[in-house]
Protein backbone atom coordinates (compact mmCIF):
# COMPACT_ATOMS: atom_id res chain seq x y z
CA UNK A 1 0.00 0.00 0.00
CA UNK A 2 1.39 3.32 -1.10
CA UNK A 3 1.69 5.52 2.04
CA UNK A 4 0.90 8.61 -0.03
CA UNK A 5 -2.44 7.17 -1.14
CA UNK A 6 -3.67 5.01 1.74
CA UNK A 7 -6.41 6.21 4.07
CA UNK A 8 -6.72 5.46 7.77
CA UNK A 9 -10.31 5.30 8.97
CA UNK A 10 -11.57 5.05 12.52
CA UNK A 11 -14.02 2.25 13.19
CA UNK A 12 -16.46 2.73 16.05
CA UNK A 13 -18.00 -0.35 17.61
CA UNK A 14 -21.23 -0.59 19.53
CA UNK A 15 -20.47 -2.32 22.83
CA UNK A 16 -23.96 -3.88 22.79
CA UNK A 17 -22.75 -6.20 20.01
CA UNK A 18 -19.44 -7.19 21.60
CA UNK A 19 -20.15 -10.93 21.14
CA UNK A 20 -20.80 -10.54 17.43
CA UNK A 21 -17.74 -8.31 17.04
CA UNK A 22 -15.55 -10.86 18.84
CA UNK A 23 -16.82 -13.66 16.58
CA UNK A 24 -16.16 -11.61 13.44
CA UNK A 25 -12.67 -10.64 14.61
CA UNK A 26 -11.84 -14.24 15.49
CA UNK A 27 -13.17 -15.45 12.15
CA UNK A 28 -11.10 -12.97 10.15
CA UNK A 29 -7.90 -12.99 12.22
CA UNK A 30 -7.87 -16.54 13.61
CA UNK A 31 -5.79 -19.52 12.53
CA UNK A 32 -8.71 -21.46 11.04
CA UNK A 33 -8.77 -20.70 7.30
CA UNK A 34 -12.13 -22.18 6.28
CA UNK A 35 -14.39 -19.82 8.29
CA UNK A 36 -12.39 -16.84 6.98
CA UNK A 37 -12.74 -18.07 3.40
CA UNK A 38 -16.48 -18.61 3.83
CA UNK A 39 -16.89 -15.12 5.31
CA UNK A 40 -15.01 -13.52 2.42
CA UNK A 41 -16.97 -15.44 -0.21
CA UNK A 42 -20.29 -14.58 1.44
CA UNK A 43 -19.50 -10.87 1.85
CA UNK A 44 -17.39 -10.13 -1.26
CA UNK A 45 -20.46 -8.87 -3.13
CA UNK A 46 -20.67 -5.93 -0.69
CA UNK A 47 -17.07 -4.76 -1.23
CA UNK A 48 -16.57 -1.37 -2.86
CA UNK A 49 -13.51 0.65 -3.85
CA UNK A 50 -10.96 -2.15 -3.51
CA UNK A 51 -7.32 -1.23 -4.03
CA UNK A 52 -6.00 -4.39 -5.65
Amino acid sequence: MDPARRILRRVNMDEDNIGELNLTFTTLMGDDVEPRRAFILENAKYAENLDI
